[in-house]
């Protein structure tokens, strides 16, 4: 057939197969390309300037062994946390809240800001990225927390 020989048939067979597979190639492109710009969150942006909300707590009790004392101070904390937010700011969800206790030990600081902060996961903290860290004071047994609220618009 026009004289050509079964080394043609073979080379024609290669250029088949890598147009396959580039047209193959230019579909998934396709595809992946128009749900990826459906599937895109909402793009939401975080006010630079911090709320900060200064409270006194009771480390005594928060870092002691009463299971319900320990939850009736977290509750009130969280009380007083998201009423203050909202008289100061409205209905602002909160993105990052970094949280400070005061405390002698480092451990124990850190620890208490911890339990001070565990029922702040709801409501205008649902999804915040919560960090704790210690305050550092002499004699100090845990008496206050210091928030750092960074909001979203």
């Amino acid at each position: 057939m026009f004289g050509l020989g079964k080394n043609v048939t073979m080379a024609l067979v290669g250029w088949l197969w890598a147009d396959l597979l580039l047209g193959m190639f230019a579909i998934f492109l396709a595809a992946n390309t128009s749900s990826a710009a459906v599937s895109q969150p909402e793009h939401q942006t975080v006010d630079p300037v911090a709320v900060q909300i200064q409270l006194p707590i009771d480390g005594s009790v928060l870092l002691g062994s009463n299971s319900t004392a320990i939850d009736q101070e977290e509750q009130r904390i969280a009380m007083f946390v998201t009423d203050k937010l909202v008289q100061m700011k409205g209905q602002r969800k909160v993105a990052v809240a970094l949280a400070f206790a005061s405390h002698e030990l480092p451990t124990e600081g850190d620890r208490l800001a911890k339990l001070a902060t565990t029922k702040l996961n709801n409501g205008l903290f649902a999804g915040t990225v919560v960090k704790t860290y210690h305050e550092l004071n002499t004699g100090d047994t845990g008496r206050s927390l210091a928030l750092e609220l960074y909001l979203y618009y």
